[in-house]
This record gives structure tokens, C-alpha cells and sequence, in this order.
């Protein structure tokens, strides 16, 4: 009989009985509190309630688990659907990014303890990068990157692989991510600030108002200046 690759193994319908799922659950947990060298498949399946032999025929081995664990903690976090939502409903692409900035903010202001879990591996992972490192960002956050690319530099009016594109893109990547990552010191710094909905609303509009100023800024000052160069060739 020929062995299941790990491709298919991600592609089986849930057990009836629900082992994978509850397998992914406490790998999310584990691999959470412990990171990925110090975790152990013994661990997670203790935690699962499950035969050790069950990671192998689900997932591969543990390498296989954690990458599939990653991919669902980033999408989590991420939600690649709210760009595209962003973009097919907005022909303006100042719209559109407002839009996701609003999406994104709701979507990292969740406090339940699955989704904190969910963010705190993926940090991990950036921070401490493991050999899925690569893979799995090629297929989750790369398309969201450069979609993002794309929308910005439309609004620039620019290539999205041009320096100021990227660094535009960033800059809004970091102001986002900047009220999910720092957290704790926000408690510290701002306690006031509890993120209820009307606290996300302004948080988004702000990132949208403050970002969308730069960028409308550079578009209006790199076609003066090209209007300016054209009329000096004349």
C-alpha cells in the first residue's frame, strides 16, 4: 500500500470522533506556551486525549503539525478574506483600504483565548523562526502582503514593488499590528484605552485618516512635480 503523503493527510475530512481537531487545539496550546523545540507529540497528545500513533497518521510528524498549526493560527490572525472583501467592494482604493484597516482592527481586538493563543504563535514564530518558517508564510502571508502591495500603490500611484509602495505598506502594517503586538504595554501606557467598538472606530479612522493623508500627500506632490518637469521641457 502506498503511504499517504502529508499533502493528503491535511486533505482528509475530520475523524469521525474528532482527533484532529482536537489535535490542532492542543498543538495550538503547547506549541503557544512552549515553542516548537521544546514540544513535545507526547505533550500534545496527553493534552488531546489521544494516542501518540494518531500525530503520525493525521499530520506526518511533528514538523508537519506545527506547520499546519501555523497556517491556521496566521490565517486566523490574518484573514486573508478581509483584503479581498476590501478590494471587490471598492472601486476607490482609499475605500478599500479603510475598509481593511476597519476589518483588521476588529478582527485583532478579539480577546478570546483562543484567538490570543492564536497571535502569540504566530509572534513566536516571527520572532524565533523554525523551518517552517518560509513555507508557510510563502503561502499565507505573502499573498496578503502583496495584495496589500497592490492596493497602496494604487493609491500612490505607483508599482507595487516600488521602495515607497513597500514603505508605505509597512508603515500601515505596523500601526495595525501595533494594537494586537503591544498589548500589555498599552495597559500600562493608556488604560483607558479598553478597545470597545466605539474605542476600534477610532482607532481605525485614525490609522485610515492619518495614513490616507501621507498617500494622498505623495500622489499630489509627485504629479506636481511631473507637471512641473513637463511644462519646463516644453
Amino acid at each position: 500500500m502506498v503511504a499517504r503523503t502529508a499533502i493528503s493527510r491535511r486533505q482528509e475530512p475530520t475523524a469521525p470522533d474528532g482527533t484532529r481537531t482536537k489535535l490542532l487545539a492542543a498543538a495550538v496550546a503547547v506549541f503557544a506556551e512552549k515553542g516548537f523545540e521544546a514540544t513535545t507529540t507526547r505533550e500534545i497528545c496527553r493534552r488531546a486525549g489521544a494516542n501518540v500513533a494518531l500525530v503520525n497518521y493525521h499530520f506526518g510528524d511533528k514538523l508537519e503539525l506545527y506547520r499546519e498549526v501555523i497556517r491556521y493560527a496566521i490565517d486566523s490572525a490574518a484573514k486573508m478574506e478581509l483584503i479581498s472583501a476590501a478590494v471587490e467592494q471598492n472601486a476607490d482604493p482609499c475605500d478599500a483600504l479603510r475598509q481593511l484597516i476597519h476589518g483588521v482592527i476588529e478582527r485583532l481586538s478579539e480577546t478570546r483565548n483562543d484567538f490570543g493563543l492564536h497571535l502569540r504563535l504566530v509572534l513566536k514564530e516571527m520572532t524565533q523562526p523554525t523551518p517552517a518558517f518560509s513555507d508557510v508564510l510563502d503561502e499565507t502571508l505573502r499573498p496578503l502582503y502583496e495584495r496589500l502591495r497592490l492596493l497602496i500603490g494604487r493609491i500612490l500611484q505607483l508599482p507595487a514593488g516600488h521602495e515607497t509602495t513597500r514603505l508605505c505598506t509597512h508603515s500601515i502594517m505596523g500601526q495595525v499590528s501595533h494594537y494586537a503586538v503591544a498589548r500589555p504595554m498599552l495597559a500600562y501606557l493608556w488604560p483607558e484605552l479598553r478597545m470597545t467598538s466605539e474605542q476600534r472606530l477610532r482607532v481605525a479612522d485614525h490609522i485610515a485618516d492619518f495614513s490616507l493623508a501621507y498617500l494622498r500627500s505623495y500622489r499630489s506632490g509627485s504629479a506636481l512635480k511631473q507637471t512641473t518637469i513637463s511644462r519646463r521641457n516644453k
